[in-house]
């Protein structure tokens, strides 16, 4: 599924879940191609939002995805959000951030709405993440959340600067370990690794692996 400013070219979902910590409820707004959500091992409880029907009309029904056809402000300003929730917020890109002039949304977001958005994001109690390149708004709105910033191709082939702003430190657990590592070569060495240290634990002795994995932190 393709969708413009989508999130589902390699090396851009795989950095963004390396960045979600722990959650019960995930809440995807904007959902368009929904490669965080499609990427990503799923919550308890799993919330794609879009105001184009035929974004949800197109997402496979899996049962997994509670797919509500509304505006995300909306539906923000009401969820009864009660902190174990992650929020993860792409929204169309600001028009004076755009290279073209065409407009590539079928839906798309003035700078008022992006500036209700801000408002909304910055208030809820969980934690938040925002994509969107950077503006003068976004860094208004958004001065005190830690930013990652990398470079994406975009459809036309040429590159930009992507960037994602968070409203929590540097987490030090995942959701997600599946994507660990900056790169697809640094990805396979951890995957390697994990795979070498599962064998050896399996071919412990049952007491003996029980001791050591009892005696490591939890």
């Amino acid at each position: 599924m393709h969708y413009p400013g989508g999130k589902g070219a390699s090396g851009v979902y795989q950095r963004l879940i390396n960045q979600i910590p722990p959650h019960r409820v995930f809440i995807e707004t904007h959902l368009g191609g929904g490669a965080i959500m499609r990427h990503k091992k799923p919550a308890e409880i799993n919330i794609g939002i879009d105001l184009d029907k035929d974004v949800l009309d197109a997402w496979p029904k899996t049962g997994q995805v509670q797919l509500i056809h509304a505006d995300a402000i909306n539906y923000l300003a009401t969820y009864p959000f009660i902190g174990d929730e992650f929020v993860y917020a792409d929204p169309p890109y600001l028009p004076y951030t755009r290279r073209s002039d065409r407009a590539p949304y079928k839906i798309d977001y003035s700078e008022e709405q992006h500036i209700d958005l801000l408002k909304i994001l910055t208030t809820i109690p969980c934690d938040v993440m925002i994509s969107g390149y950077h503006s003068p708004l976004y860094e208004q709105y958004l001065a005190e959340w830690r930013v990652l910033q990398f470079s994406v191709r975009t459809r036309s082939g040429a590159t930009a600067e992507e960037f994602v702003w968070m409203n929590y430190q540097d987490p030090v657990e995942l959701h997600d370990y599946s994507y660990l590592g900056e790169t697809f070569r640094e990805r396979e060495r951890i995957r390697r690794r994990i795979d070498r240290w599962r064998a050896r634990l399996e071919s412990l002795p049952p007491l003996e692996r029980n001791a050591l994995l009892s005696a490591l932190p939890r």
